[in-house]
């Protein structure tokens, strides 16, 4: 063999070995073996055994804090004296000014449908503090109590498989509101432990939603388990009117 070829056989061995090495060393597409999307939940009860009178919101509806998204009737015993009973001498003028105040805040959005009903209700609680009995004889008196139940905070509300009609104990869930706010927990193989820091910018992938491609970023990195590196990763995209739901699959790649 002349020297031309064993010089042309080692140039190749060269080119070679620099492509092997180049590859090596050259990141690769770091990518998540398990993710999904999860948000704060939170549950709802009933104050008081009753029937569910309605149900303003539907399943899966977007709702804010402080929006009633139940109403439960509660049958309550109460006494009342048989003769006629008088009022007490009260300011009605200033009662009637109260509510048409508070009635202009909610209208204003100054007050929550919550903070209003609460406020009508002091203010007739006070007007009943002021009724005497004439006649000390009762009579039994059932009658009716609408409790409305709020949503906790803004998010998705979940309504526990009630209809309108059907009976619910106290203390029981009527349904379960998902916080608006969305993210992931994914996990990662172990040996790009190097590669994942917080603050990482990501690409998202969300299975119901092919076309699309969400900007993201890693907020926290937790210890390595049996399943991998665990790791938070948040939207920077704005996702509040998409159907995202917790338990939903995602891909989450590092950008390069």
């Amino acid at each position: 063999m002349n020297k031309k070829c064993i010089l042309l056989i080692l140039v190749l061995l060269f080119i070679f070995a620099g492509i092997v090495i180049f590859n090596h060393k050259r990141p690769q597409s770091i990518e998540t073996m398990s993710a999904f999307i999860s948000s704060d939940s939170v549950s709802v009860q009933a104050d008081d055994a009753g029937i569910v009178k309605s149900l303003p919101v539907k399943q899966l509806q977007k709702v804010q804090k402080g929006q009633v998204i139940a109403e439960i009737e509660t049958k309550v015993t109460s006494t009342r004296p048989v003769k006629k009973i008088t009022t007490a001498k009260n300011n009605s003028q200033n009662s009637q000014k109260e509510y048409e105040n508070a009635a202009i805040m909610y209208k204003d959005g100054i007050l929550s449908q919550e903070e209003y009903d609460k406020y009508v209700k002091k203010i007739s609680s006070k007007e009943k503090k002021a009724k005497v009995v004439e006649q000390p004889r009762n009579e039994v008196v059932v009658s009716s109590k609408i409790t409305k139940i709020y949503a906790p905070i803004d998010g998705t509300v979940i309504i526990n498989n009630l209809k309108e009609g059907d009976s619910i104990k106290k203390e029981a869930i009527v349904a379960r509101v998902n916080s608006a706010h969305k993210e992931i927990n994914a996990y990662f193989p172990t040996l790009n432990k190097d590669n994942l820091k917080s603050g990482n910018s990501v690409d998202i992938m969300v299975i119901k939603y092919p076309e699309k491609t969400f900007n993201g970023k890693i907020e926290e990195v937790m210890p390595a388990d049996n399943k991998g590196i665990p790791v938070r990763v948040v939207f920077e995209n704005d996702t509040t009117s998409l159907d995202f739901q917790n338990g939903d699959s995602v891909i989450v790649k590092i950008k390069q």
